[in-house]
């Protein structure tokens, strides 16, 4: 429940702060005290929340290793070239639309956007994500 209300909260709160306190009352000094500590309170839920989701497609990445190990070079060939295949697939497809002007059908569209999304966003996620990791825990 927290989790729904805390962007919420990092949006009315400071309104409220100057409405219902007087300036007598708070400083601006502990206004922007206030104001920071929930914003730093909104940065680490969205941290933690980009955390859990790179550990889920780490351990995703460890389930999918282990099951190509059981299998034979030819499915640990066809594992690894799926979604490579589906992307510039799309992609030429795409392509093909735009060099031919011939439409893409609005439910084939739909697809051809959630592949590319999908494969150039994950792969977009899974390079950036350590170098984020990184900075973060830097300062």
């Amino acid at each position: 429940m927290l989790e729904l209300l805390l962007p919420l909260l990092g949006n009315l709160l400071p309104g409220i702060l100057s409405r219902v306190l007087p300036a007598e009352k708070i400083s601006e000094e502990y206004a922007a005290k206030i104001q920071h500590e929930l914003t730093m309170t909104l940065i680490n839920q969205d941290w933690n929340q980009i955390q859990a989701e790179y550990a889920d497609r780490n351990s995703a990445r460890v389930l999918a290793a282990q099951d190509i190990a059981k299998g034979n070079a030819f499915t640990g060939m066809l594992a690894a070239i799926v979604r490579p295949l589906w992307g510039i697939g799309a992609f030429i497809l795409i392509v093909y639309s735009v060099l031919s002007h011939s439409p893409i059908d609005g439910a084939l569209q739909s697809i051809i956007t959630t592949v590319l999304a999908f494969y150039f966003g994950g792969r977009v996620i899974e390079k950036i994500t350590p170098h984020i990791t990184t900075a973060m825990t830097k300062e």
